[in-house]
């Protein structure tokens, strides 16, 4: 579509540029700008002014999901051009908020992680680790909060899909007249999204069961055959489709492996089993290790291939006995 421009954006995380969208009809319309660094807002200001654009021609701004790489620019945008920001009605809360939501998350995640059997040394690192990253967002109010089944109107219809799982609040754009979706970080062409731990939207105290919300969320991109992705990071995906199901048989699998893992042997922990895993894995990618592994034992709960026991607060699984039989 020639009213489309994919903008990389620089970050300053491991996953690289985050794209940018930009749609040149009914006005312009930004999706996912980046984060709050110098470098992202120099980078959009060159590529509108490529197109004969400015910042202040901004007329909306759309956000995929929560997360700093795509959002965090998004209020020093809208000062300068006083665009209407769209966002799906669980994200708000923590795109108003961002600061106070990683200190929540904080104080819920430090004695989770000790259930789920982490070394107390080691939780409290995995736990300031990500602090210095807080400085590359700015709390943003929405203007829009919007829905599953919504559509948007950006001089073609957005209908806007509801995608949790690898965050609350997720939202997937699709421009049906154009067979393109714009899918954030749901659907990427070369890395498997991991849906990470984090908070129910409104609650303190109650953490959400990611992998198995991401599986249901990808199970709706296949009702919708056709569709080119457009994703947060790297290339179009030409056959999204496929690209959702190999995303589902990779879980299918490693969900395998961890139950593999824990066959024949004593009650153990998540974090042993992570270890086990990913050996060797530095402290800045515990905390999606444990995601991954903690959303793999969600599967097997929920097929009630797994029993849960507790001893001294912290948690153990083993294989239920009938699968034993």
């Amino acid at each position: 579509m020639d009213a489309i421009e994919r903008v990389p954006i620089s970050t300053p995380f491991g996953v690289g540029p985050v794209n940018c969208y930009l749609i040149l009809k009914n006005g312009l319309t930004v999706i996912d700008p980046g984060p709050a660094t110098t470098e992202a807002y120099e980078e959009l200001n060159r590529s509108l002014a490529g197109i004969d654009r400015s910042i202040d021609d901004i007329d909306r701004i759309l956000i995929t999901h929560p997360h700093m790489d795509h959002f965090g620019l998004v209020d020093q945008l809208v000062e300068e051009s006083g665009a209407s920001v769209f966002a799906h009605e669980d994200a708000v809360g923590r795109l108003s908020d961002p600061i106070g939501h990683f200190e929540t998350e904080r104080a819920y995640f430090r004695p989770f992680l000790l259930s789920m059997g982490m070394p107390t040394d080691t939780v409290e690192t995995v736990l300031e680790l990500p602090e210095p990253y807080t400085d590359y967002q700015d709390p943003v109010t929405v203007t829009h909060e919007i829905a599953d089944g919504d559509v948007i109107d950006v001089g073609i219809d957005l209908e806007c899909i509801s995608t949790p799982g690898h965050t609350p609040g997720s939202i997937c754009y699709l421009a049906a007249s154009e067979d393109i979706m714009f899918t954030g970080d749901h659907v990427l062409p070369d890395i498997t999204p991991n849906p990470l731990l984090t908070l129910v939207p409104g609650s303190d105290d109650e953490r959400t069961r990611s992998l198995p919300t991401y599986l249901e969320s990808l199970r709706k991109i296949l009702e919708r055959e056709g569709a080119v992705g457009y994703g947060g990071h790297g290339e179009p995906i030409l056959a999204l489709q496929d690209r959702a199901r190999e995303t589902i048989a990779h879980h299918q699998d490693r969900k395998e492996r961890i139950f593999d893992l824990i066959a024949d042997r004593e009650p153990t922990t998540a974090y042993r089993i992570m270890t086990e895993m990913f050996p060797n894995l530095p402290a800045t990618e515990m905390f999606s290790g444990m995601s991954e592994v903690i959303g793999h034992f969600d599967l097997l709960e929920d097929e009630n291939r797994v029993v849960i026991s507790e001893r001294d607060g912290v948690k153990r699984y083993e294989v239920d006995t009938q699968e034993r039989e």
